[in-house]
């Protein structure tokens, strides 16, 4: 008897790909403020050698699109690999 066959790892690959997206949506999305900033620090300090060449607000907002971005398409990869089947 095998411990793990092909099916189950499919499985578990299938829903790693249909979390994860989402996981680091709403990551994202809730973070906190002093997180952001600093996360804002280090990005710019790293692509244009100055801590704050974008402003927070807009960097902010970006964070917040790119989270809902992320959360939509674990709702699609979730209807495709996974619901899709039992309809």
């Amino acid at each position: 008897m095998e411990l793990l066959n092909i099916g189950f790892a499919l499985l578990i690959v299938k829903m790693a790909i249909c979390i994860l997206p989402g996981v680091g949506g709403i990551f994202l999305i809730v973070s906190s403020e002093e997180f952001k900033r600093e996360m804002r620090n280090r990005f710019c300090s790293q692509l244009f050698g100055v801590s704050n060449a974008i402003p927070y607000s807009k960097f902010a907002t970006t964070l917040t699109v790119i989270g809902l971005i992320l959360i939509v398409l674990s709702l699609g990869a979730i209807w495709f690999f996974l619901l899709r089947e039992l309809i």
